[in-house]
């Protein structure tokens, strides 16, 4: 009977390992194995997608953008005991340059000139021909810092719950430079804490004289690099506003869900700030809010035909733009010296010009 027991056990054992021969992943030496179908690809959104686009077609075309290095500065990284490796993505400087094609900005490719110098260098290129960039965008990723977490456990009569939870504070730095002065025209640091939570319940019982244990539990954490997407996106869409402008982006902030993410504290709250508080003033005292066109000029009955009223020797008083001296935009340090020295202060530079089509 014994013997007859002992090959009814090794006929089910036999059975099973040849069931596993066909499950996913395992499979004879002569056929492929079956591979496990998951969720299907996706492009993906963040939160702030809605913001970026609402700039599309608000910044001016001539204007050509450009992401350089935006590094990962942590110096966090675990290659041991099965460790990740590097905690962080070392493509954010992509993720940038994606979040400025989604607002529509002109953006040309400064994150592999491989392709171009290998050209040049065959004589089948000319350099000179590349379109220059007239902003680009540099930074870093440059803290990483694991909050002790902390939880509770209860057990009673056999039964208890418990729960922890841990945090990961990761923090950047961008900026934005005008490539023909080199002067940082915005800048943005932001931060973020990474959340994960544990929770679980057990069980444990004397069935007959046998300790019976069950265990249910889950854990959870967010994505770390689908945050610093988020916050890539939303710092793309801080730098950008920051040389706008407040009428020109004031609609768009409204996209920024608080709940995801807010910057409260920057050059952009400030201007859509005044903004706000000069409409009021101006609705009290029955004036024109800002940004509103301006009133046409009520021509004089004494004055000649095709004058009228706030001129001076005839001249229009709205002067052609070529002769009227255009202001920086604003986060400027003053007027821009130009690339042809030793003319007017009141002379604009071509990329200063267009610098300047940003804020209409």
């Amino acid at each position: 009977m014994r013997t007859l027991l002992r090959s009814g056990a090794a006929i089910l054992l036999s059975a099973a390992l040849a069931g596993c021969a066909g499950a996913p992943g395992v499979a004879g030496s002569t056929s492929n194995a079956k591979l496990v179908q998951g969720p299907p690809i996706s492009d993906i959104v963040t939160p702030f997608d809605k913001a970026l686009t609402c700039l599309n077609g608000r910044i001016a075309r001539p204007l050509v953008f450009s992401v350089g290095a935006v590094l990962d500065q942590t110096g966090k990284e675990s290659f041991t005991d099965g460790g990740v490796g590097k905690f962080v993505t070392q493509g954010a400087g992509d993720m940038i340059q994606s979040a400025l094609f989604k607002a529509g900005a002109t953006v040309v490719n400064r994150r592999d000139p491989r392709v171009m110098t290998t050209e040049a260098e065959w004589r089948i290129r000319d350099t000179s021909r590349q379109i220059p960039s007239s902003f680009y965008i540099t930074g870093s990723i440059n803290s990483l810092d694991f909050i002790p977490g902390s939880g509770a456990e209860v057990e009673v009569a056999g039964v208890g719950g418990r729960y922890r939870q841990n945090r990961i504070l990761v923090g950047l730095d961008l900026a934005m430079t005008d490539a023909n002065s080199g002067l940082i025209v915005a800048n943005v640091p932001l931060q973020k804490q990474i959340f994960s939570s544990e929770a679980g319940i057990g069980v444990g019982r004397f069935i007959g004289d046998q300790l019976t244990n069950v265990d249910f539990g889950g854990r959870e954490r967010e994505a770390i690099h689908f945050a610093l997407r988020q916050m890539l996106n939303l710092s793309t869409f801080e730098l950008l506003t920051q040389v706008m402008k407040a009428e020109n982006f004031a609609d768009c902030r409204l996209f920024v869900d608080r709940a995801h993410g807010y910057v409260d504290n920057t050059k952009t709250a400030q201007a859509v700030d005044a903004m706000e508080k000069a409409k009021a003033s101006a609705r009290a005292v029955g004036a024109p809010p800002p940004g509103a066109p301006p009133a046409r000029p009520v021509a004089s009955a004494a004055a000649p035909p095709g004058v009228g009223m706030g001129t001076r020797s005839g001249v229009p008083a709205t002067a052609p733009a070529a002769g009227r001296a255009e202001k920086p935009y604003p986060g400027a340090s003053g007027a821009f010296a130009g690339a042809s020295g030793g003319k007017a202060e009141t002379e604009l530079s071509d990329q200063a010009k267009a610098q300047a089509i940003l804020t209409q």
